[in-house]
């Protein structure tokens, strides 16, 4: 009864969905006839992931018969029949995780049921192949669900930020191109040198396209691999992480269409409060005041007629640069199938309007995925994705934007952009970026293709071929004409550069899993793979144009052109890689794995790499001696690994010995000629980290609780960096594998159901992430490198540099003459006490990259609203701010006699560049540390009642807003960026609307 119930309620027919109804009225009825005078347990039962009421739910109670469905609204009553204290009641649908719940028969109950698709992937991705949550040994965090569809984001780096522990994504721009600079790690900063950045796996496949190349809508799943147990499956590259993302393959069902779109406008978070003309003069004033020699120091004629004009009260660099931006974005989805083929279609679009003149993105993505059962042996499936990007626009340069005269005149008299805004000749005008030509495409392709055997008459053992192709190709071409200060001299000019780059993969994995005498569960994996890429790439430059007319076009009958070639190189990689996994009676764990590596980058003596590693899992909680503690910690697994992992981050042909190009001249003739580039490398190998790992998975109260813990160490030997060799061979550095660091931290992830109620749901999510890394070993001698600022026992990115203690003030004079300074002028600790402030006084202030990094969302429903709102923050970071530099025009408390203040020094010309390097003036640091209102989406979901009336499955609108509070003691522009002289930080709203039907 209950199965014709579901199969009509789908069909299309008004009519038939009245007769479902009937006919559940009347069922539901033939429980409430037997009805006694013991009264009802009324509820409600939902969806878990969309709250959404399900119909036609089986209901009945486990001890005896009586039993009922759900109404069109999920809604339900049933019958007591025998009374108890209690009362088991068990709840099943087709799709969904049967559920036994517990009452007493006087609160109404809420039951969430789980799809069974979910409750199937409770299983993680591994690296080719899946695993049961609860057999998994390694660590590996997974990105909710939740946060992957109700997060409205415009690029994956945005959607990783903050969304698992140990992963830290630092976001380095605020143009129109949400991903760009985003700089990626997992579990700090391991090498020196090599690569750091996490390898990417699309599919199944290593991915080598920009994130921002895969559409958000895209996205089934995301797993992060952290430790070599987790990660040695990917061996070579490994070593800093593993990031698997898998892509929404199609189901069985009917053709199911969805579209989320939005608005959104962007606003400028935080600008540097510049000078105006009057803060100008009096600052041009103050100057001649301290410095009576410096010719700079006095206003120009110029200035003092555009001064004494009035004009300047009418405008502001900010103004001119600065607007409101705005964005769109549309996400198109189609899914279904039958029994044999399902496929799945997204498409989108996003335009970005950035806040900053010429500041202008455009993406279309798209992507199809189709799987196929030939027959019970053979699976074929395939994906394919498709993105154009347009990032064309010169953006203004913000370095001169800061340190530019606001007695200036932009425009000229016709309203055309001046090129000599303050009359000087060497200064360029921000706005000039609005003559340029500026073009920058890019076009990419990937192509997923398997076939999978399940070898008949051996049961669970099966191959799988995986094929893997990457195209991707960019034209970046720019033209200055004759009407630019930068390029008028030279009548024009202009570059164009084409690039392109493909690899292909191909992979034989053999796959052999079988249960034994029930409790014993084994699974073995087999990989040869073989994979090739290439990089090629020109570019032609070309001065003195004949016209402006024709642009870049025009660069072949430029006066001077040069042609070179700029990228053109190819890899390859071969690997073996076996994988055993065993389990007893979901208690004892085992993952072993071993994987063999060779790289072409690599020295062609060291080409081979071995990568082991091992694992093991107990889970506690299914342990006969447990008992009755599972009524307060149901979960309680605990896992050990150690492993190692491969960096190979070279580039190619660096171990071979190379000449580089050096032409000379004969008289007026050029000549070839070359000089040696570099000695070859032939015993140059691999970068080695041995990971060590602790975790513990738990949870509490039923899975109220849910969470894990991880402690990990990281040792990172044989370095891939450059020694200082003697240069009687014309060579002065070399590569070699030297040098130690050690990585190490502790991580924490926390789900907690606050509230549970029929009309009122909280959720909490807490993810913490310490790290702390430092160089062991570098040469060999004991010795850190100043030059390169590597310092041993210290992070592998640390400030060095001249301390800065305040503003020398008056009654100083005495001392502050020892230095070559007097009151008013910066104050540099001297450390060595010598009575001179020299190198030998630079010190370490800290490391531009955190140590501690946390995030905290909170998920409330009510009814049908639903409230998201995400924190997230850093700490122990400090970075050196530009914008206390007092070329920059920027509003500052500068010291004077009558204002003797000690946070910023005075306008003296050398104020702050009296070192024994008067050409050097030493950066300021401050902490970097903050907290941010990263996201706030408020959601709208309408009545059920209502969307179907107008033919949909789901209507909702939402209002999401970005980095609206900023909590920090930084003074530069953002805390999270290291260019603070890029553009600026932005606060954006939008307002969408999400349909289904």
């Amino acid at each position: 009864m209950k199965n014709m119930l579901i199969h009509l309620w789908k069909t299309d027919s008004s009519l038939i969905k009245l007769m479902c109804v009937l006919l559940m009225v009347s069922y539901a009825s033939v429980g409430v006839s037997a009805q006694q005078k013991g009264g009802s347990i009324k509820g409600i039962v939902l969806d878990n992931d969309t709250n959404e009421p399900l119909i036609g739910v089986n209901i009945k109670f486990k001890e005896f018969t009586t039993g009922t469905i759900t109404d069109v609204d999920g809604n339900f009553t049933l019958p007591i029949q025998k009374h108890h204290k209690t009362y088991r009641i068990v709840f099943s649908y087709i799709g969904y995780e049967t559920k036994e719940v517990t009452s007493t028969g006087i609160e109404p109950l809420v039951v969430k049921l789980i799809p069974q698709s979910q409750v199937l992937d409770q299983v993680v991705v591994v690296g080719y192949g899946v695993q049961k949550k609860s057999d998994v040994t390694g660590s590996v965090a997974t990105v909710s669900k939740d946060r992957i569809e109700n997060t409205v984001t415009t690029d994956i780096t945005q959607l990783l930020q903050g969304s698992v522990p140990g992963l830290n994504v630092m976001s380095q721009a605020a143009g129109a191109d949400p991903g760009a600079g985003a700089v990626m790690l997992v579990r700090g900063r391991n090498s020196i040198s090599a690569n750091n950045e996490p390898l990417i796996i699309l599919d199944g496949a290593p991915y080598y396209g920009s994130l921002s190349d895969i559409g958000t809508n895209e996205i089934e799943s995301i797993n992060v691999l952290k430790d070599a147990s987790s990660a040695a499956i990917y061996g070579a590259r490994a070593a800093a992480g593993v990031i698997l993302i898998e892509t929404k393959k199609g189901t069985k069902g009917r053709i199911k269409v969805t579209f989320d779109g939005f608005y959104g406008i962007q606003k400028v978070a935080n600008y540097p409060e510049l000078m105006n003309g009057e803060e100008y003069l009096n600052y041009k004033n103050n100057w001649a005041n301290d410095d009576e020699t410096d010719a700079d120091a006095a206003l120009t004629d110029f200035e003092k007629k555009v001064y004494e004009s009035g004009s300047y009260k009418d405008w502001s660099w900010k103004d001119l640069l600065v607007k409101t931006g705005n964005s769109k974005s549309f996400k198109l989805g189609v899914s279904g199938g039958g029994d044999n083929t399902r496929f799945n279609f997204n498409a989108s679009y996003l335009g970005t309007d950035g806040i900053v003149i010429n500041d202008e993105y455009k993406r279309l993505n798209s992507r199809l995925n189709v799987t196929s059962d030939i027959n019970k042996y053979i699976k074929m499936g395939n994906s394919v994705g498709w993105t154009y990007i347009d990032r064309s626009g010169a953006k203004p340069p913000f370095v001169d934007a800061f340190n530019k005269s606001p007695l200036a005149k932009p425009f000229n008299d016709d309203g055309t952009v001046n090129i000599n805004p303050t009359g000087d000749d060497t200064k360029i005008n921000p706005l000039e970026c609005r003559l340029y030509d500026d073009l920058n495409l890019t076009y990419s392709l990937t192509a997923s293709n398997y076939v999978e055997v399940k070898i008949p008459r051996v049961n669970g053992l099966s191959y799988k071929l995986n094929t893997n192709v990457q195209y991707g190709a960019g034209k970046d071409y720019w033209y200055q004409g004759t009407n630019t200060k930068k390029s008028g001299a030279f009548g024009g000019e202009g570059e164009m550069t084409n690039s392109m780059k493909y690899s292909f993969l191909v992979e034989n994995i053999i796959n052999y899993q079988r249960t034994f005498a029930q409790k014993h569960d084994l699974a073995v994996t087999g990989l040869f793979s073989f994979e090739e890429s290439h990089k090629e790439g020109s570019t032609i430059s070309g001065k003195g144009f004949s016209g402006d007319e024709r642009s870049y076009y025009g660069i072949h009958d430029a006066k001077q052109v040069t042609i070179e070639p700029f990228v053109n190189d190819k890899t390859r990689l071969h690997s073996y890689m076996a994988r055993v996994n065993y389990a007893y009676d979901s208690r004892y764990l085992l993952t072993a794995t071993v994987r063999h590596d060779a790289s072409s980058t690599l020295g062609r003596y060291k080409h081979w790499g071995t990568f082991p590693s091992m694992a093991l899992g107990w889970n506690i909680h299914n342990e006969k001696f447990y008992g009755s503690l599972k009524e307060v910690m149901n979960t309680l697994k605990l896992r050990l690994s150690v492993g190692k992992n491969g960096q190979s981050g070279l580039k190619p042909y660096s171990t071979l010995p190379l000449m580089d190009n050096l032409g000379y001249t004969d008289g007026s003739s050029p000549l070839p000629g070359y000089v040696p580039g570099s000695i070859g490398s032939p015993n140059l190998g691999w970068e080695v980290m041995t990971s060590y790992n602790i975790g513990l998975d738990f949870a509490f109260l039923r899975s109220r609780i849910t969470g894990e813990l991880n402690v990990y160490r990281n040792l990172n030997k044989d370095l891939l960096l450059k020694r200082t060799i003697s240069s009687v061979h014309g060579i002065q550095q070399v590569m070699q594998n030297i040098g130690k660091t050690e990585n190490s931290g502790v991580e924490v992830a926390l789900t907690s159901n606050n509230i549970t109620l029929k009309e009122f749901s909280w959720q909490t999510g807490i993810s913490l992430a310490w790290n702390k890394n430092k160089i062991k070993e570098l040469y060999g001698d004991g010795l850190s490198d100043i030059t390169n600022k590597w310092f041993i026992g210290h992070p592998v990115l640390s400030n060095f540099d001249y301390k800065i203690i305040g503003t020398w003030q008056l009654g100083e004079e005495e001392e502050a003459a020892k230095y070559g300074a007097e009151p008013g002028y910066a104050k540099y600790e001297d450390v060595n006490k010598n009575g001179e402030i020299d190198p030998d006084d630079r010190q370490i202030l800290g490391s531009p990259e955190p140590d501690f990094t946390w995030s905290m969302s909170n998920t409330f429903k009510w009814k049908n609203f639903s409230l998201y709102v995400l924190l997230y923050g850093v700490s122990g970071s400090t970075k050196a701010n530009p914008f206390k530099d007092k070329n920059y025009l920027i509003r500052h408390d500068f010291w004077t006699k009558d204002n003797p203040t000690n946070d910023f020094w005075s306008t003296a010309k050398n104020a702050n560049k009296y070192i024994a390097n008067k050409s050097i003036s030493p950066s300021s640091y401050e902490d970097a540390d903050f907290m941010r209102i990263k996201d706030v989406t408020l959601t709208y979901t309408l009545p059920n009642a209502i969307v179907r009336k107008i033919g949909l499955t789901k209507l909702a609108v939402y209002f999401t807003g970005k980095n609206l509070l900023t909590v920090t003691d930084w003074e530069g522009m953002d805390p999270e960026f290291d260019n603070q002289r890029a553009i600026p930080a932005c606060r954006e709203y939008s307002f969408g609307i999400n349909l289904a039907f």
